[in-house]
């Protein structure tokens, strides 16, 4: 009967109120009265269940299989008017959380699968100051992504490891606040972006795929520091933005460049120039030769331009000149066309030289013209003589008449007449 009675003096009392520290009873960890809490790795897939305390500052959800997909789990966060630090790290997102009026400062969203920057519309007028993106497969960053943040406090972004190939060259122009950029460890090969900045001090490019210092680094603006370490770059010579530094005499900037497999006899003109203005180069001490072999793991501030022997050392440049190869062309052109005249005139010789018969050839005796060999196998008789076994007139047939065996006289004229003693 008591039970009875307590259990309608409950219900008449109205539903019993959540405690706010719920979470922190029974599965999260909460420090510093509840400013900070953490509910890492719970497995969870939706915050139904969660009540989070209302002092919450710091509150980081990393590691489960929330995806903020619905209203009901993006309003647990949204009414959290006190957290200013929002870690969903290694969550399966796939685009970013659509969180409306938030009052979130920093909001760190890597390894959530994202394969956009894209902001959504509701993080228009944010207060947000640090934002990382980093080991995502992103790929590309448009012209658009950064839209909604614009005007904003954004002050330091991150995206490294995220498979970065190309970025618009005004993507970051929104961000007019930005200071600190990080893009540590992609597959860039320029960076078009980096003068439409007013405000960056530092930018990272380690572990990207540059050959060389960009143009873009000419005329720095406020960039204090650039990070180009473990790129690909072999070459740093007179052409290079630091030629730019030692002329303008910029003594506030600083690079950092180790780990670059440099050419040390074709960068003899950086090396003078860490004689002079090793300031410039943050770690100039790290910086090693890597070809030719003869310098091979020497550091570039030890050696000395004029004692290196690199005139035995052919250099990598490319053989392939312009001069060349215009010379090549040409030359191929007029082989060509030498090559067309030589047929074409032995073509016409040809056929000029087709309608005769050679003499001396086979084809060259008369047809029906005896063969001698020589004078000596048919000699004639002497002078006043006669041979009858000698012909000395044409094969051709003719009539046997009486007359042609009657013995003649021949004319001082050459007109053969009878001999009439004879007949």
């Amino acid at each position: 009967m008591k039970l009875v009675v307590y259990i309608i003096t409950i219900i008449s009392l109205g539903p019993v109120p959540i405690m706010s520290t719920d979470v922190c009873i029974q599965e999260c960890t909460c420090l510093k009265k509840f400013t900070t809490v953490n509910c890492d790795s719970k497995g969870w897939k939706n915050l139904i269940d969660a009540e989070f305390p209302a002092s919450v500052v710091i509150l980081t959800l990393n590691s489960n299989n929330l995806k903020f997909d619905t209203i009901d789990d993006r309003s647990k966060i949204e009414h959290l008017t006190k957290l200013l630090d929002l870690s969903l790290n290694g969550n399966p997102l796939d685009i970013i959380p659509a969180f409306n009026n938030s009052k979130i400062t920093s909001l760190s969203l890597q390894d959530t699968s994202l394969t956009s920057a894209e902001f959504p519309s509701s993080y228009t007028g944010s207060l947000l100051h640090t934002i990382s993106l980093s080991h995502n497969k992103i790929n590309v960053i448009t012209e658009n992504d950064f839209l909604p943040l614009k005007n904003s406090q954004v002050a330091k972004l991150r995206i490294d490891h995220a498979h970065l190939l190309k970025i618009h060259q005004n993507a970051f122009i929104p961000l007019v606040e930005l200071q600190s950029l990080s893009l540590q460890q992609n597959e860039l090969k320029s960076c078009e972006f980096l003068s439409t900045f007013s405000l960056l001090s530092s930018v990272n490019l380690d572990g990207n795929q540059f050959t060389s210092l960009p143009q873009q680094l000419t005329t720095p603006g406020h960039i204090k520091e650039f990070f180009f370490r473990q790129n690909l770059i072999s070459v740093i010579d007179d052409s290079s933005p630091l030629y730019s530094w030692l002329k303008m005499n910029y003594t506030n900037i600083k690079i950092y460049l180790a780990n670059n497999s440099f050419d040390c006899c074709r960068s003899l003109w950086f090396i003078r120039f860490l004689t002079s203005s090793s300031h410039s180069v943050g770690d100039a001490p790290l910086l090693r030769c890597a070809t030719p072999a003869a310098y091979a793991g020497r550091n570039l501030t030890t050696l000395n331009p004029d004692d290196m022997n690199c005139s035995g050392i052919s250099p990598k440049k490319t053989w392939w000149t312009t001069v060349r190869i215009i010379g090549i062309t040409i030359g191929g052109i007029a082989t060509v066309l030498v090559s067309a005249i030589v047929v074409i005139v032995t073509i016409r010789l040809v056929k000029l030289r087709s309608g005769y018969t050679e003499i001396d050839g086979d084809g060259g005796s008369l047809p029906s013209a005896p063969l001698l060999a020589s004078s000596h196998d048919f000699p004639f008789p002497q002078h006043g003589e006669d041979d009858d076994s000698i012909s000395t007139y044409s094969t051709a047939h003719s009539r046997n008449t009486y007359g042609s065996h009657m013995t003649t006289a021949s004319t001082a004229a050459g007109i053969s007449v009878n001999d009439g003693d004879q007949i």
